[in-house]
């Protein structure tokens, strides 16, 4: 566990939340009624998020597959996964958790509850912090290489020797 507490914060982020979407989609995100045979009985009961459309199924391998991507350096020590290509990955899996995560919610539209909407926010707010995982991989990507050395003529246009031309 003192490993997990080593990881930088994005990756700490991405794993909580997609934890929490996992755990969130238990929760009654659409209310269904069914009508009966007098019109003044309705039976209603509750949908998760594992139900209904298939791409809540898929909005919560995506998120699995978050999680065991982000803890397989902290499970597995010997892996080294940093750098941008990791990032990229991550953004990848996000990117599919949000889209499936939208779909559902378009697919589902009838008698969605509040958290249904949670639960697209949880979704959104994992694949923004991919994002930005990236984008600030990608920025420092260069940074890490010696700068280069500046030859003499770009230093007051004079040759080696010393003299103008």
């Amino acid at each position: 566990m003192g490993r997990y507490w080593q990881r930088p914060l994005g990756s700490k982020l991405i794993v909580l939340l997609s934890a929490a979407f996992l755990v969130e989609m238990l929760a009654p995100w659409t209310r269904v009624c069914v009508a009966t045979g007098t019109v003044a009985e309705r039976k209603c009961g509750w949908t998760t998020g594992y139900e209904g459309s298939d791409f809540g199924l898929y909005a919560a391998l995506f998120a699995l597959a978050i999680l065991v991507w982000e803890l397989l350096p902290i499970l597995i020590p010997r892996f080294s996964m940093r750098g941008w290509p990791t990032a990229i990955v991550t953004a990848i899996l996000g990117v599919g958790l949000g889209l499936c995560t939208l779909v559902k919610v378009i697919e589902d539209n009838e008698f969605q509850t509040g958290w249904a909407w949670v639960g697209l926010a949880i979704a959104l707010a994992t694949m923004l912090v991919a994002l930005l995982r990236v984008r600030y991989r990608w920025g420092i990507r260069g940074r890490d290489r010696p700068p280069p050395a500046s030859s003499p003529l770009s230093e007051g246009g004079q040759s080696p020797g010393g003299e103008g031309s």
